[in-house]
Formats: C-alpha cells, sequence, structure tokens
C-alpha cells in the first residue's frame, strides 16, 4: 500500500482522489481496497498502486498522467474490492476504465492519434483540471466517485 505510486517515472504529476460509495445507499465505503494500474508516461511500463479507502470512502494516489495506446483513450484501470460489506458478507468487486479526457489528454500524451471521445459500459470520465491554467504540464488534479453495490 503506497500513495505516491510514480515513483522517479518521468511523466506529468497527476494527482487522483477517488471516492467510493455504496450504489444502494450513497454511504461512504471505508475500508475498500482500491488498486490503480496504467502504463506509464512512455508506454513502456505499468505504474500499479494501492490504497484503502479510509472512512469516509476516499483514496488518494500520485502518479504520472498516463501515456498512450495507439487508437485508445488514454486510461488508468481501477479494481475495488470490498469483502464482507454487502448484505450476507459476499465480496464486491468492481472493475472499470478512468478515462482521462481527451481534451487533457491530447495536450499532454502527443505523438499518437487521439481517440474518440467515448463513454465506457463501466468506470467513468476523470473530472481533470490543471493545477495552472495555462500550463497543463505543470500538473494535474483528478477526482472520480465510484459506486458499488446491486
Amino acid at each position: 500500500m503506497r500513495r505516491n505510486i510514480a515513483g522517479d517515472r518521468p511523466g506529468v504529476p497527476l494527482m487522483l482522489r477517488i471516492r467510493v460509495l455504496d450504489a444502494l445507499h450513497g454511504s461512504p465505503v471505508g475500508a475498500a481496497v482500491v488498486d490503480l494500474r496504467h502504463r506509464d508516461a512512455t508506454g513502456d511500463d505499468e505504474v500499479r498502486g494501492a490504497q484503502v479507502t479510509d472512512p469516509e470512502g476516499y483514496a488518494e494516489f500520485r502518479t504520472v498522467h498516463p501515456g498512450r495506446e495507439p487508437g485508445q483513450p488514454v486510461q488508468i484501470t481501477a479494481y475495488v474490492h470490498v469483502g464482507g460489506y454487502l448484505a450476507g458478507g459476499r465480496t464486491v468487486t468492481y472493475c472499470g476504465p478512468l478515462l482521462v479526457p481527451e481534451q487533457i489528454a491530447g495536450q499532454i500524451a502527443t505523438g499518437l492519434a487521439p481517440a474518440e471521445e467515448q463513454q465506457p459500459a463501466t468506470g467513468g470520465t476523470l473530472n481533470v483540471v490543471p493545477r495552472d491554467r495555462f500550463d497543463p504540464t505543470i500538473g494535474l488534479l483528478a477526482t472520480i466517485t465510484v459506486a458499488i453495490g446491486d
């Protein structure tokens, strides 16, 4: 478990805050394990890390803006694991892509043709804002809420 998953990898810094909520009640899910995976800025290696959500359902990661795969949207894959949370003690697992909006990704992940904007069947689009509105390469802040359950 570590918050800084970028290590010494080059790239645009990205602070990502994920909130996990119970889809049925809208209440925060504490003690969920959020596991993130994405390509590094060069597209050569995988960046991976996990955090346990706090009592308010939040997990935060320091990483780098993901690299672009040819023809694919820039994305982070999120896995959320919750054991014994729902009635009957069954384990809930969520998996889905978290897409970086093409408006931002196109300014950062250059060199490959952009993908068409799309909404995934699972997952969603990150709310991404540059730390400096005139220079997105300074760093990015991203948030998303993930709802789990039936």
